[in-house]
């Protein structure tokens, strides 16, 4: 068997001088990162400096940056990816410099606090995906250059005080519906917008957005076809504005493959909804409108729908029968039968059926305490749950009695008469066979 040859003094020198040089390069880049962690902690201490070194970030000290809980750094170089200032009670503006000297943020919440000023200076911050400035007092226009920040994914600007119109002076701009990455879209209660329309623009590009809140934002007109042309939406919320007309078919017929929610409570729309809806919404709210019509049996179809709200509206004709948990169709005009199997098939935890006209009795599996108000306000309607609901045990005791007294009347009358004419012939028969023999007796 022969012996393996040992290595030469030249390999072995080889494989030396590789390990040496791979430890010097993980020196040099340990040393790299260490140098550039260091220079981002003096930024990040000098930011705490000029935010008024507020007690809620006193964990900001001479450690390393990424050992406070505000702070999310990359795994592999160290660098600040992530600030976190949420809910920290901050009253001053946010620096300038920030997005100069920390290039690699990927993520900012500056939400919950009392930021005053405009929009901040934020957008040299090119590789940012992840904004929230949401529950302060920004004020003036949104800059329009924040197209810069076209690698975002989520944008949160909820509750604040931007003024201009919506929400910028004139119209939205272009390069808003250009954020072709957006996926998270939220803008809702600011009341310093000016009452506008929502832009065709805004739609332009934004074929991953899948969350758009706007709600409580002075919006008004109707809302553009080409709002059909999102189709990753899965949460839309329009509430609280003054859209009008009809509602767009197309917003009932949102991405088939997700769970939709649909919210246009609280605004001016009219008209009947579309026959043809999805079958894949689980959050649907049309409440405080001015939809009329009946409602489309197709919610019937609705196996994803968790709950239903749409009452203070006009709606025309009867119950469909929803396989919902939560269902409201309060102050419309629904008439006809309350349908029996409503709640027989799955539970329901909130039910609103008062204010309407609807009739005959309320089934068994909805005369439970938790639906007493359920009803109130349907005169032709009755059931066995306390008042003001009429109970049917009066009305339907006497009726039962009645029409079993007819039936009676009935059956009887044939047996009766049958047993008459049985003993009048009886009777008739002998009083004959008596004269008879009367007769004979008598010759």
């Amino acid at each position: 068997m022969s012996k393996q040859p040992p290595f030469s003094s030249m390999a072995l020198a080889l494989l030396l001088n590789l390990f040496m040089s791979m430890s010097l390069s993980f020196q040099v880049i340990s040393q790299t990162n260490d140098h550039h962690l260091n220079a981002e902690r003096s930024i990040l201490l000098d930011l705490k400096l000029q935010l008024g070194s507020p007690p809620s970030i006193q964990s900001w000290n001479s450690s390393s940056p990424c050992d406070w809980p505000e702070i999310a750094c990359a795994p592999l170089n160290k660098s600040v990816i992530g600030i976190s200032l949420h809910n920290k009670n901050i009253t001053r503006r946010i620096p300038a410099t920030l997005c100069h000297l920390l290039q690699n943020l990927k993520s900012l919440d500056l939400s919950n606090n009392y930021i005053p000023g405009g929009f901040p200076d934020i957008l040299n911050c090119s590789k940012l995906e992840y904004l929230v400035l949401s529950h302060n007092y920004f004020t003036d226009p949104i800059p329009p250059d924040i197209r810069q920040l076209s690698s975002l994914r989520y944008l949160d600007i909820t509750a604040n005080h931007f003024s201009g119109d919506i929400p910028f002076n004139g119209t939205w701009p272009v390069e808003v519906g250009n954020l072709s990455n957006l996926e998270h879209l939220a803008m809702a209660y600011d009341h310093r917008f000016v009452p506008s329309t929502i832009p065709k623009e805004l739609f332009g590009a934004l074929n991953k957005l899948k969350f758009l809140r706007m709600g409580d934002m002075n919006l008004m007109g109707g809302i553009p076809e080409n709002f059909n042309n999102l189709s990753s939406l899965e949460h839309v919320d329009l509430s609280f504005n003054n859209l009008n007309g009809s509602i767009p078919g197309g917003m009932f017929m949102l991405n088939i493959n997700l769970k939709i929610s649909l919210l246009l409570n609280d605004n001016l729309f009219s008209g009947e909804l579309p026959s043809k809806l999805g079958s894949n919404l689980s959050r649907v709210d049309l409440s405080n409108n001015r939809l009329s019509g009946p409602i489309p049996v197709g919610i019937s179809s609705w196996v994803t729908v968790e709950e239903i709200k749409a009452s203070n509206n006009m709606f025309l004709g009867n119950i469909p029968v929803a396989l919902t948990t939560s269902l409201d169709l309060s102050e419309n005009q629904l008439s006809g039968q309350h349908p029996s199997e409503l709640g027989l098939f799955n539970p329901i935890a909130l039910l609103n059926l008062s204010s309407n006209n609807i009739t005959g009795k309320i089934p068994h599996q909805l005369e439970k305490r938790e639906f007493e108000s359920s009803f109130l306000n349907n005169p032709q309607l009755c059931g066995n749950l306390s008042p003001p609901v009429k109970r049917c045990s009066a009305s339907g005791s006497s009726s039962h009695k009645l029409l079993a007294k007819y039936l009676a009347m009935i059956i009887a009358f044939p047996i009766v008469a049958s047993l008459g004419i049985f003993l009048l012939c009886n009777f008739l028969g002998v009083r004959r066979r008596a004269e008879q023999n009367n007769n004979h007796e008598t010759i």
